[in-house]
């Protein structure tokens, strides 16, 4: 039965006429882990929201943490993938594409360890399309194919992708550019021309290394102090133009937001939860708290000991007579984040309680 696509408002913030990616679905609860495959990459976007040490740098990050022992790759990725309690992966860059065979061999592995159901989608600049790659990637079971390509070179790898369309869905992911109508519209039209199951528009991100080439072109920082001024309207102008000519291409806007609380927040909150020891208590940021104590009432010991975050209840804080609440990033072993001089108001509050 046909189902009319409508608009819809997400409670993450983001705006999407149709269905949204199954892709995004995950990252949205937080439920991707993020393989960054290489900083290499045949294109010079001046958008390009990746830092300098990223840039056109050929390293792997999983997540926060990178990966220098080729060797441990592995292993590392699935124990990543097992702490964050993810259910699926992107591959991205760069363009993981430099590195086809690894990148066939990761979706391979991810497969054959957390089952067909695990999702996979990677992102490209469609440069580096070919036949045989892609039917590489479709055999070994990649879900998702996410194309970034300039629009001279667009049709061509839009053509080569829909071949795959069975077993792959294709989609086009862009930044949403301030005063970018027409782009947008061909965006559309091309997706429409070859059954494109979604675009992706994100909202204009001001980074630290591309915030000089964006002013230059007219570009102005939004006053949330991470987005362009414009962007949002530009996604939306195309949404409304989708849903007023009924197209059948999904059109998802995501903003800046989207990743920093729920993409990458909930991730961490997950990750927090699972290796949280029995002393840690969890916030609402993903972070761990714990009391450090040098002395404990009447019991001294010349040694730091930690106190069950979990009794942290007014009438027992009163035995820590010595003592700092330490608060840490889960992702990285024992790095600490804030230290606080131990005070008797101080009582974190959390999201589930306490471990």
């Amino acid at each position: 039965m046909f189902t009319q696509m409508r608009v819809k408002n997400l409670a993450t913030g983001s705006i999407v006429y149709g269905k949204l990616p199954r892709g995004c679905m995950l990252c949205q609860q937080g439920l991707k882990t993020i393989i960054f495959l290489t900083g290499l990459c045949p294109c010079s976007c001046f958008y390009c929201p990746l830092s300098e040490y990223r840039r056109q740098r050929d390293l792997i990050i999983v997540n926060e943490t990178e990966i220098t022992n080729p060797f441990e790759y592995f292993k590392r990725l699935e124990a990543e993938i097992l702490k964050s309690g993810s259910k699926g992966a992107s591959l991205t860059g760069g363009d993981p594409l430099l590195k086809h065979q690894l990148a066939v061999q990761t979706i391979s592995y991810l497969k054959d360890q957390f089952g067909e159901k695990f999702h996979i989608h990677i992102y490209t600049t469609g440069l580096l399309l070919k036949r045989d790659r892609l039917k590489e990637l479709a055999d070994v079971g990649l879900n998702e194919l996410r194309i970034h390509a300039p629009l001279d070179k667009l049709e061509e790898a839009l053509k080569l992708a829909r071949e795959w369309g069975d077993k792959l869905s294709v989609g086009l992911e862009y930044p949403a550019l301030p005063r970018s109508r027409d782009f947008l519209l061909k965006l559309l039209n091309l997706a429409e021309k070859y059954e494109v199951d979604f675009i992706n528009l994100n909202q204009l991100e001001f980074t630290e290394s591309n915030s000089l080439s964006l002013q230059l072109r007219g570009f102005k920082l939004s006053k949330d102090y991470r987005a362009a001024e414009g962007s949002e309207e530009a996604a939306l102008e195309l949404i409304r133009y989708a849903e007023s000519v009924s197209a059948n291409t999904t059109v998802h806007y995501c903003p800046v937001r989207v990743k920093d609380h729920f993409q990458t927040g909930l991730r961490f909150y997950r990750n927090a939860n699972l290796v949280a020891m029995t002393h840690q208590l969890v916030t609402d940021a993903g972070t761990l708290i714990e009391v450090m104590y040098d002395e404990l009432g009447p019991y001294s010991s010349k040694y730091r000991q930690f106190y069950p975050a979990k009794y942290l209840h007014p009438l027992l804080i009163d035995l820590v007579k010595k003592g700092k609440i330490l608060e840490e990033a889960p992702s990285v072993r024992k790095l600490v984040l804030e230290e606080t001089p131990f005070n008797h108001q101080m009582v974190p509050r959390t999201r589930g309680g306490a471990f």
